[in-house]
């Protein structure tokens, strides 16, 4: 099952009323992303959130990322926000550990068995 990913940049979440509950707070002063998760089955778990940098050959690729935040799950929607180094693009790619074994569960053929989404959920 996938999951709708919403990513926006702290500044632009704070303008007009997002309605997602939130989690965990951004920093003060900081640079951050709000992603907005939607879709999220169950509270079992933890959805975790990774941001990756402008550049292609380091998306998903281990030890490429800017930075990630794993908060535990929230039936329905919730919004993590993952600090960013600086202003610029990035791509976020979150998944939910509904058994919290910090991996992303694949059945016998390779498909997903936990929820995930990137952002713009690109094909």
């Amino acid at each position: 099952m996938n999951i709708f990913v919403v990513v926006l940049m702290s500044a632009a979440a704070s303008i007009g009323g997002v309605s997602q509950v939130p989690v965990n707070t951004c920093p003060a002063g900081g640079k951050s992303i709000h992603v907005h998760v939607h879709g999220i089955r169950s509270a079992s778990g933890t959805v975790k959130a990774v941001l990756y940098g402008p550049d292609p050959k380091s998306f998903l690729v281990k030890g490429e990322k800017a930075d990630k935040e794993r908060e535990p799950a929230q039936e329905g929607n919730m919004t993590l926000c993952v600090a960013a180094p600086d202003v610029g693009k990035y791509a976020v790619v979150v998944y939910h550990d509904e058994n919290d074994n910090h991996k992303f569960d694949r059945n016998w053929i390779g498909l997903p068995t936990e929820g995930f989404g990137v952002s713009h959920n690109p094909s």
